[in-house]
């Protein structure tokens, strides 16, 4: 009996732990969202932007009380880019914020040309904000001829001369381990961005304050248990299950696709990371509601919404879409979606990092329960 109080006693200990953590990171976060936190940014500390995504770091910027860092980036005829930074940056920390969305390259390209000329500036310090790490879902060979681009982008960034890397929600955690130790990594967890959004707008849950969280895939069952973790703690009396969609590959026979865990008569929620063409989504959707789900709704972080994905997603049985805006969302593609498409800002959230990073204060709370 001893041994068995002494295996237990550590799994409390750090479920009591987990839920310190989450309550204090909601509590910290109410105010940042509420617009109730004043930073004091040092006079060392300077944040770019890149032209992937100009609206968000302008919102950061706003959240930090800050203007944004001057460049001058000059696109030619024949599709080169110069940048030319404006503003005096010798011995200064410097952010530089940019997605690596589609056009991928050649966000890629603007990021590495950023980072060299601010090298060439003798800058302190550069920290690079990729709110989405573009080429992150080849992490691995499934040939072997293949390239593993998320660990060459790495690579590539770190030879340039960045000193820090934050992501948001990266596909795989084990992109960190890419870089050496020389670049940490930090993985910075969005979901209080859905917290919030329940806050401010409750779910209309039929039956009520019940929900069930969705994986498409194996892979993003821990995707899936963290959201979990956190929406306990959030809403208490929200009484939440985990399913997941499993598709089980033959190499003769066509894939069978089942469902594990209980939908009949509940209301759904998918978690993903990444929603491009929209058929992942979509087809969970219809397996959700042909296992008599009652609703389903679904959240991704990074809308990439390639090709006819907002038409896609239209046309599907999904009531609701939460995406965050890492990248921005196209105007004709939000008009395709209206009411059934809520864009989450991470603004506060990236805001927040760059303080704590500035002040070198922990990122403990902004990294989640679980690492992906």
């Amino acid at each position: 009996m001893r041994s068995l109080q002494y295996l237990i006693f550590p799994f409390l200990y750090k479920s009591s732990l987990l839920k310190l953590s989450s309550q204090s990171r909601q509590d910290s976060y109410s105010k940042v969202y509420n617009n109730e936190k004043q930073y004091k940014i040092e006079p060392e500390t300077i944040v770019f932007s890149g032209n992937s995504n100009t609206a968000l770091a302008n919102e950061v910027a706003q959240c930090l009380g800050i203007q944004l860092g001057k460049a001058l980036m000059q696109r030619f005829s024949d599709g080169e880019c110069n940048i030319q930074v404006l503003d005096n940056v010798r011995g200064r920390n410097v952010f530089i914020i940019q997605s690596t969305c589609p056009p991928v390259n050649e966000n890629l390209v603007e990021l590495f040309l950023f980072i060299s000329a601010l090298r060439r500036a003798s800058v302190k310090k550069i920290t690079v904000i990729l709110p989405y790490y573009g080429y992150s879902r080849q992490d691995h060979k499934l040939e072997k001829t293949q390239s593993i681009a998320a660990a060459d982008i790495a690579r590539m960034l770190e030879q340039t001369g960045i000193d820090h890397l934050v992501s948001v929600d990266l596909h795989r955690g084990q992109i960190q381990g890419a870089f050496s130790t020389n670049v940490p990594v930090d993985n910075i967890s969005p979901y209080i961005t859905l917290i919030h959004e329940f806050n401010n707008n409750p779910l209309q849950l039929s039956p009520p304050n019940e929900l069930t969280l969705v994986s498409p895939d194996f892979n993003g069952v821990s995707r899936a248990k963290k959201v979990q973790d956190q929406l306990s703690i959030a809403f208490p009396n929200l009484k939440t299950k985990l399913a997941m969609i499993y598709k089980s590959k033959h190499p003769v026979a066509e894939a069978e696709i089942s469902l594990v865990g209980e939908v009949n008569g509940r209301n759904c929620l998918i978690i993903d990371d990444i929603v491009d063409s929209g058929s992942t989504l979509s087809r969970a959707a219809d397996i959700l509601k042909r296992e008599g789900a009652k609703t389903v709704m679904a959240y991704a972080t990074h809308p990439v919404f390639s090709g006819r994905a907002a038409l896609n997603l239209g046309i599907s049985n999904l009531s609701k879409i939460y995406v965050t805006d890492t990248i921005q969302v196209k105007e004709l593609d939000k008009q395709i979606l209206q009411d059934k498409l809520s864009v989450l800002s991470v603004a506060p959230l990236l805001a927040e990092t760059i303080y704590r990073l500035q002040k070198r204060e922990s990122l403990h709370e902004l990294l989640g329960a679980h690492n992906i």
